[in-house]
This record gives C-alpha cells, sequence and structure tokens, in this order.
C-alpha cells in the first residue's frame, strides 16, 4: 500500500522549493578545506589541494563539481527537509545515548532518515558482485554532526527563502562517477538503452538484497514521496497551475485511469514491492567512451514502492532522451524494458498496467515540472523533461487513454509484449538483439513500407522461401556500402536485399535536397526498381557551408591538407557533415528524403586515410578523436549518415 500523504508529507514538496540551498562557489570552497582538507590548503603543494569547478544542474539540493588532490568529486548540499529529518534522527540518538549512557549499544533508530539510506545504498552498491558503479561517500577528516557520523557534515547556510535563512543542511562528499551523463548525447544509440534497462535491473537485484540484510535502510526507505507513482491522486491540486486546458484534461484523464485500475480496482495490491532507485532517467545514467553505462548516480527519489515503477519511470524518461525525441519514443521505451525485464523479469501483473504506469510517470513529470518552475523560473533545468513529456504523454496515452488516435494504445501494448519475448543474446555481445524493436513512431513515413508489404505477398503456403524484394543503394564505394549495411541491419538480417550498384548520373547542382530528389528519381528510373542514395556533404562555417555537396571534388582536386588551408584565414574551424538519404519504391514513384547532421571542426589529418575526408573532421560529440580515428561501432553512434538511416 502507498504511505499516506499526511499535511506534513505534502507540505514538505512545497518546502523543498523554499529550503532549496543557496551556496556559493566560494562557500563551498570553504567547506571542502574546513572539513576535506585534514591540514588546510596545502599551498606549498603544486595542485590546489581543494578547488571547486562548477555548480552541477539538481531539482531540491545543489550539487558541486570540485577536486580534492586533483581528483573529481561531488559536493552535495541537502535540501532543508531531508536535512531537518536527518538532524532529528541524530538528536534522538544523542538523547538516547546520554539518558542511557554511552557505552549502550545503538538500537537502529537513528538511521532511519533517507540521507542514511542513501549512506547504506552507497555502502552496498560497492560490493563488485552487482556491476552497478555510484559515487562512493568519502568522509569527513573531522567529525562535523553531533554524533560522530562522518558520512556527512552540517553547517548553517542560506536557503532560497530569505525568512527561512539560515538553516542547518546536510552536506556529503562523494567520489566522482567518470564518463557522460546520457542526457548530454546527442545521439543515443537504442544499444546503450538497452544496455541501461540492464543495469537498473542488476540495481533492483541490488536492493532487494539490501532489503533483506538491512533493516535499517528498509525502515528508511519506507517514506511518503510525492514523486512516488503509488501516490499520484496526491498530483490533483497542482493541475490547477497548468495553463492549457488540453494538458489539463490530459492530466486528469491519466489520474483517473489510474484511480479506476490501481485504487478501485485494487490492482496495486498484486504487484511486488521494493527499494526502487526512484528517478532512473538519462541524466542519472552515466556512459562510457563505448556507449555503455559505466555509472548511476543520484539516489534522491529512493522510495520503497511497486517494483514496476522503477523500468516505468525509465521507460517514460526514455522515451524524451535524444534517441526517443528522434521520432523512436516507442522504441526507446521498449529498449529500456528489453534490457530490463531481460535481467530482472516482470510478472504478468506487472507487465499489465506498463502503458498506464509510463503515462502516470509522464503526467507527474510534467505537471511538477510545471509547478516548480513557477516557483522557480531562474532553474531551466527543471524544463529539460517537462516539456517533452507533454508530447510523449498524449502520445502513449491521448484524451481519451486510447493514444495518439486510431490503435496507438493496443500498438504500445503489443511492442511492450515483443519487448519482453525471449530473445537471443548474441554471444560476443552483453546486449540482447534489437531489430524487432527498432521501429520509427506512427507519425514517421516509412520509405521501405513497399518492400515490406511486397515482402508479406511474396510468402508461400507450402514453407518454400518467400523471394526477397531488393532495394539497390547506390554507390561504388565499398566501405560506405559496408557503413550503410551495418547501420540498417544493427546486427540482426534485414527484411530486403540490400544490393549496392554503381550508376554514373548527371552531376547535378542545387541545395542538398533538390539534388538528392532528382539524382534518386533518376537511379529508379534506371535501376527499375526500388533505391535508396545518398549524398554528402562537408560543410565549412568559414566558407558559408562550402564545399558542400561538392566535398567529393574539392577532396580530389586539393587533397585533405589543402581543404584544411582553404580556412586557414579563419580562426573558425567549425563545421558540419550532412547526409540526405532518399528512397524511391519505384519509376515515376514519390521520392523520400531524411536529413542527418553531425557538428564538428575541421582538423589536420588524423587516423586512417582510406575513407575520404574523414581524417579532417573531429564531431563535438567524439571526444577528441576524428571519424578516422573511431571504430566503426564509435562512429555510427554519432555519424551524420546514420543519422539520416534511422
Amino acid at each position: 500500500m502507498a504511505m499516506a500523504a499526511d499535511n506534513s508529507s505534502q507540505n514538505d514538496e512545497v518546502r523543498r522549493k523554499l529550503l532549496k540551498p543557496k551556496v556559493t562557489p566560494d562557500e563551498a570552497l570553504s567547506i571542502l578545506i574546513d572539513l576535506y582538507i585534514a591540514d588546510g590548503f596545502g599551498v606549498d603543494s603544486e595542485l590546489p589541494r581543494a578547488e571547486v569547478i562548477q555548480e552541477l544542474d539538481s531539482y531540491d539540493d545543489v550539487n558541486y563539481l570540485v577536486k580534492i588532490n586533483g581528483e573529481k568529486a561531488l559536493l552535495k548540499i541537502h535540501n532543508g527537509v531531508e536535512s531537518e529529518k536527518y538532524i532529528s534522527a541524530h538528536a534522538k540518538k544523542r538523547a538516547k545515548l546520554d539518558a542511557a549512557g554511552s557505552s549502550s549499544a545503538d538500537d537502529g533508530s537513528s538511521r532511519t532518515s533517507v540521507i542514511d539510506l542513501h549512506t547504506a545504498i552507497f555502502g552496498h552498491l560497492a560490493t563488485p558482485k552487482y556491476n552497478v558503479t555510484t559515487g562512493k561517500t568519502i568522509p569527513t577528516k573531522k567529525s562535523a554532526s553531533s554524533d560522530g557520523d562522518e558520512s556527512v557534515c552540517i553547517r548553517e547556510l542560506a536557503v532560497v527563502s530569505s525568512e527561512h535563512s539560515p538553516q542547518q543542511l546536510v552536506i556529503r562528499l562523494q567520489g566522482w562517477v567518470h564518463g557522460t551523463p546520457l542526457s548530454s548525447i546527442k545521439w543515443c544509440p537504442i544499444e546503450t538503452l538497452i544496455d541501461s534497462g540492464a543495469c537498473l535491473g542488476r540495481t533492483c537485484h541490488a536492493l532487494d538484497e539490501l532489503a533483506t540484510s538491512d533493516p535499517d535502510a528498509l525502515q528508511a526507505s519506507k517514506r511518503y514521496h510525492a514523486w512516488d507513482g503509488q501516490n499520484l491522486m496526491d498530483l490533483k491540486p497542482y493541475i490547477s497551475h497548468i495553463d492549457d486546458i488540453d494538458q489539463r484534461k490530459l492530466v486528469s484523464n491519466v489520474i483517473d485511469g489510474f484511480e479506476k485500475a490501481m485504487i478501485e480496482g485494487k490492482e496495486g495490491e498484486k504487484l511486488r514491492m521494493g527499494i526502487n532507485h526512484g528517478d532512473f532517467n538519462d541524466a542519472n545514467i552515466i556512459i562510457d567512451d563505448e556507449m555503455k553505462v559505466s555509472g548511476v548516480i543520484d539516489f534522491g527519489d529512493t522510495v520503497y514502492s511497486w517494483r514496476v515503477l522503477d523500468v516505468a519511470v525509465a521507460m517514460a524518461y526514455a522515451m524524451i532522451s535524444s534517441y526517443g525525441q528522434g521520432k523512436r519514443s516507442l522504441s526507446a521505451a521498449c529498449a529500456i524494458l528489453r534490457g530490463f525485464h531481460h535481467t530482472y523479469p516482470l510478472s504478468s501483473n506487472e507487465r499489465k498496467h506498463l502503458r498506464l504506469l509510463v503515462a502516470c510517470r509522464l503526467a507527474l513529470s510534467a505537471t511538477m515540472g510545471n509547478y516548480t518552475y513557477k516557483q522557480n523560473p531562474e532553474n531551466e533545468y527543471i524544463l529539460f523533461h517537462s516539456k517533452p513529456a507533454w508530447e510523449a504523454l498524449h502520445f502513449i496515452w491521448g484524451i481519451d487513454g486510447q493514444g495518439a488516435g486510431g490503435n496507438t494504445a493496443e500498438a504500445v501494448e503489443n511492442a511492450f509484449d515483443i519487448a519482453c519475448d525471449d530473445i537471443h543474446v548474441p554471444a560476443e555481445s552483453s546486449i540482447p538483439e534489437f531489430i524487432d524493436i527498432s521501429f520509427p513512431d506512427p507519425s514517421v513515413v516509412d520509405p521501405l513500407a513497399t518492400a515490406r508489404v511486397d515482402s508479406k505477398k511474396n510468402q508461400k503456403p507450402d514453407g518454400e522461401k518467400a523471394s526477397e524484394p531488393v532495394v539497390t543503394f547506390v554507390t561504388g564505394n565499398k566501405k560506405k556500402a559496408e557503413e550503410v549495411q551495418r547501420i540498417l541491419s544493427a546486427g540482426a538480417d534485414l527484411p530486403f536485399k540490400l544490393m549496392n550498384h554503381k550508376i554514373d548520373l548527371p552531376e547535378l547542382q542545387g541545395d542538398p535536397i533538390s539534388v538528392a530528389k532528382e539524382k534518386c528519381a533518376l537511379a529508379s528510373k534506371e535501376i527499375n526498381g526500388a533505391v535508396i542514395t545518398e549524398d554528402t556533404s562537408l560543410c565549412f562555417t568559414a566558407l558559408n557551408n562550402m564545399p558542400g555537396v561538392y566535398i567529393k571534388w574539392f577532396l580530389e582536386a586539393n587533397g585533405l591538407d589543402g581543404l584544411n588551408d582553404m580556412i586557414s584565414f579563419s580562426k573558425d574551424k567549425s563545421g558540419y557533415a550532412q547526409t540526405v538519404v532518399a528512397f524511391c519504391a519505384g519509376p515515376g514513384k514519390e521520392v523520400f528524403t531524411f536529413d542527418g547532421r553531425t557538428q564538428g571542426k575541421i582538423v589536420r589529418p588524423r587516423g586512417s586515410l582510406d575513407f575520404g575526408w574523414d581524417p579532417i573532421f573531429e564531431p563535438d560529440e567524439g571526444n577528441g578523436l576524428t571519424y578516422a580515428e573511431m571504430t566503426g561501432a564509435q562512429k555510427d553512434s554519432m555519424s551524420h549518415r546514420k543519422r539520416a538511416f534511422v
């Protein structure tokens, strides 16, 4: 059952906005020096012993990226609500010890604040068997709390509300989880989302064991939290703060669906319970250079609740990740679900309510984001998820609970069933196969629809192998053909046979889209069938986006160094790589185009010299590597060509 919301619990959500810390970089530095540097600043060392790098985005707390002895760390200043509860619990412990004598054993009653829960989780996840990396607590160099707890310290600091300042706030220093937040990656491959779902599954297994082995942690997790999906009915008072009438109706309809199924229908009573991470979104998933999950951060919303809510939350935010916002929101949700279900199988009852619970989280994120932003309009981080959540919510639920229209609701349910099917995991990979869940949203025109229909028509009843539809990729470049085959197949079989063929077509001039359309129409007529063409450009900002589609001839005439010399007069070395893919199902049929771009800069040649201008293009998201220095998988994760094709 959900934790009951008394007046103090509901008021806590309002008070968190008022009691958000207001800590300057200088104050953060003072805290570091005072509490984490045993012998002061260390003026004789080559590096500063303590250094504040920058403030990080946060909802109710304040986080700083800092360095201690040259090593990155996270300095977290907790909001006043959680700080009060920690201080109160530990004051009671101190009073009990004073009354009974300092030698009395601790009965554990003081370790039931959410801050103590975080300490327990960080220690538990440090066990290597869970394969889940998160920031380890760095103890203070001198006791700062009233009972000698060196995992945190306490300081009197200002908060957002001047009327409530100053406040006693709890401070924690954690080891840095190295990598890049998934939210900062401009193009997230589907494999990364599947890996994220699997990581969440491992985290849930670890938290299940923590609940069994640490009764204090379990007790601390049994709290009321406004963002706990069990408490969706408490969202009603915030609906009035939504300005748009249709959005208010949308959220109200989700709440009605929740009330009917989970409360009146008592479906919530049939769901497993567990300690949940509570906020497994793309800002809290850390990715390494190979686009794999390297760690998980921010357990601020950890709560004891329905286990299925953890994956529902992750699926909701995947829909509005960089992959999901590329018109693949349903595919993104399915990717998280496949990775999670493969690692932590869902029950039939949990699976039954996934669409509703994903919609509930989207409604909660959009509504609370709207409310919180109105209270603190300077914090634009709040809008990071709330704005795209409205579009995803309309798609998956709609005003009438049936999704964006037509048979959307049925299609979503079917997609979730497919994601939970038993699936093969290739021997050379830890990632389950995904070709069956890699599809665009219904709003995207499918340029290969004709080929797919023809494939079904060609199926023979006697078990004979049907003739494969053929699509010709127009190129004589073997490397390019291999790259396109790799991108489209994603490691599985294509529903058509992809052939490559070189055709001598007239050299066309004009903008990339018009050139691509005319070229594809001519190629389809020449082949007398379905064709894919592509036109690639390399555009230099300093040259007003030239050479553009003429890069092939510029490269042949000037070479790689010559291309660099063309912009030697300018300090601006930025530019972008562009591919326009065109598809035509046959002579005289409509041509569809798809535009993919990758921003970067032009550099001196580095890496393999066997693939065009790759050695001189360094993508902004490439961690300092040129295309030519990357593996095929690394390039595919950000290439202009993949963005056009998928």
